[in-house]
């Protein structure tokens, strides 16, 4: 470092400069925390593409968690936390005899509250989350958004309409309720899912990339790929062309995570997404 010139390579998560509605890349991993990084990315990629949840994955999610806090390396830290309780979760869920009657949101939701109750008691997880901003909402965002709102909600219709795809596993978590609360519960299903798949997604995960990889268009590739695979079994659109689709559409919402500088834009283009499938759910049983 040049002598009496600030080093600007670590993120001020202190600022009170505009930035502090953008993200920010993170500090580059150290070699070693690359690698756990896309250690993980590849072994939950082959779990996701799995029908059943492996023990060897939960141990592995651990294992990898306690050499990334030896080394300190903070994002592979994050990114293994994260896996190792959404592993363990299944398992710790069948021991304490507690088996929620609905898989979603509770299959999301509680591996994300594990995940923040470790992180926000741990002050150097805490201060290190640099991409909880909501970004800018300029023109180029917003068609961006649009587009990619109308896009995929027509790409669900014509996957639906096309395949024909067995909806039970999806309409078993749609309690029954009035017609006249179905706009209600799907806004709130909407809102709900997207913010839990983009605080994977595009927070977690994409931040460790960016550590790993630079926040350039391979991690955004990489984290479309994950995003892609977890729809694979149980996912809607899933099977080989929900991959692709799912694919695609997480490499446009890392688009706009990216372009956008927040996570406020894709959550909302998700919602969107999620509020098409809510309706054909919605049409499905009201046509019965």
């Amino acid at each position: 470092m040049v002598p009496g010139k600030r080093n600007t390579s670590r993120i001020n998560i202190f600022s009170t400069a505009p930035s502090r509605n953008l993200i920010e890349p993170p500090p580059r991993s150290a070699p070693f925390g690359t690698i756990i990084i896309l250690a993980v990315a590849l072994i939950f990629s082959l779990a996701a593409l799995r029908a059943h949840a492996s023990p060897w994955t939960a141990g592995a999610a651990i294992l990898l968690f306690v050499i990334a806090a030896i080394l300190r390396e903070i994002q592979a830290v994050h990114l293994m936390l994260l896996c190792a309780v959404t592993a363990a979760a299944p398992f710790l869920l069948t021991a304490f005899h507690f088996a929620p009657s609905h898989p979603w949101p509770s299959s999301t939701l509680i591996p994300i509250l594990l995940y923040l109750a470790v992180t926000l008691a741990v002050p150097s997880l805490r201060k290190s989350i640099l991409w909880m901003r909501p970004g800018r909402p300029g023109r180029d965002v917003l068609l961006l958004t649009a587009v990619t709102a109308v896009l995929s909600g027509i790409a669900l219709y014509l996957w639906y309409r096309a395949l024909h795809p067995d909806l039970s596993p999806h309409l078993a978590n749609m309690p029954t309720m009035p017609v006249w609360l179905f706009p209600l519960a799907g806004l709130g299903f909407s809102l709900l899912n997207a913010a839990m798949e983009e605080f994977v997604f595009r927070g977690v995960v994409m931040q460790a990339l960016d550590g790993a990889l630079g926040a350039g268009n391979a991690s955004i590739t990489v984290q479309a790929w994950l995003f892609g695979a977890a729809h694979y079994i149980h996912g809607f659109p899933n099977g080989v062309s929900g991959l692709v689709m799912t694919f695609v559409y997480g490499v446009l919402l890392g688009a706009i995570r990216r372009r956008s500088g927040g996570m406020l834009a894709p959550w909302l283009a998700h919602a969107c997404g999620d509020m098409v499938v809510f309706t054909i759910l919605a049409g499905t049983v009201l046509c019965k």
